[in-house]
């Protein structure tokens, strides 16, 4: 392929010390989890098809029933179901177009837990992060690369990460009018640069959050996402999940979506509150090592260009 010869002569230090990073992030990422007592899990690649679902990369395979994988988050669910607390790192698939902070073939850290408050959970996403960035600081690898190094000691001692509510967030950045009534998923690339400092977002209207986040009372729901600073947009997301096994049965009903029944089934057998999140390995190094764009941070990016095929 044309792209591939492209990427391969595009090849440069950053994208050099991008791999690098991007191997001991898994290899810490395994340490913290396997240290805290996860189970490390493995969700198929293939899922089956949800007909015209946002953004699914669907397989010209047995008819049509599957698609590529764009989360796997009800899959987690259901592995927590049977082990309690479970992590996987994959790879997931999404026809999104290409802009700075987005790659249609992309890596991802996904964790479920049973017994989990929302507020356990920020801590365990506050906690990852800072050993990440504490373990890239000790790593011999690491220390070769000077800018790179003194770069992570930095974020070290930057990453202070401040809770806010959507609402108080949306007042505070410029140009209200223009994002009070979109999700800031949608736009973190364009909100994230007002940012001098990392940020959790709480308080997530109900009608942005996943379909599998619990309710809170006045249109909210007990989300959140991390947002950077600088442009670097939308790190991780996540959620306290619901347990209200008639109205995921009525959204899987309404979405015609009856070859995911067995999440609803695996719900039934959790009598503990829960929580899981996303976090996107890529963006992760993208923020490490510093790059431009998220496409800088692997040899071969996959992005999705006018005109061209995957």
């Amino acid at each position: 392929m044309v792209i591939d010869n492209e990427s391969y002569w595009k090849i440069t230090d950053k994208k050099r010390q991008a791999v690098i990073v991007r191997s001991e992030i898994e290899r810490f990422t395994s340490q913290f989890f396997f240290e805290r007592d996860f189970v490390f899990v493995d969700p198929p690649v293939l899922h089956e098809a949800i007909a015209n679902k946002k953004a699914e990369i669907y397989v010209p395979l047995y008819d049509g029933n599957y698609s590529l994988s764009s989360s796997n988050a009800l899959f987690m669910g259901m592995y927590a179901s049977e082990f309690g607390k479970v992590f996987t790192m994959s790879k997931c698939f999404r026809d999104e177009r290409d802009t700075f902070n987005h790659l249609v073939e992309f890596g991802i850290l996904e964790v479920e837990m049973l017994n989990c408050s929302f507020d356990d959970m920020l801590g365990i996403i506050k906690s990852y992060l800072e050993f990440i960035l504490k373990r890239l600081r000790e790593s011999n690898l690491i220390k070769a690369f000077a800018e790179l190094a003194a770069r992570i000691e930095q974020l070290c001692h930057d990453f202070v990460p401040r809770i806010i509510t959507y609402d108080d967030f949306i007042e505070n950045l410029s140009n209200v009018d223009y994002v009070k009534n979109m999700d800031i998923s949608d736009i973190d690339y364009i909100v994230s640069k007002q940012l001098k400092e990392a940020v959790i977002i709480v308080d997530y209207p109900t009608k942005f959050a996943t379909w599998t986040s619990k309710k809170k009372e006045n249109g909210k729901s007990i989300a959140m996402n991390l947002l950077l600073p600088e442009s670097y947009g939308e790190l991780c997301e996540g959620c306290e999940r619901t347990n209200d096994v008639d109205l995921l049965q009525n959204k899987i009903r309404s979405a015609k979506a009856d070859v995911i029944q067995w999440y609803v089934d695996s719900v039934k057998k959790i009598n503990a509150d829960r929580c899981g999140f996303g976090l996107g390995i890529d963006r992760l190094v993208r923020w490490i090592v510093g790059t431009d764009r998220i496409s800088d941070t692997r040899f071969f990016p996959r992005i999705k260009q006018e005109g061209k095929d995957v």
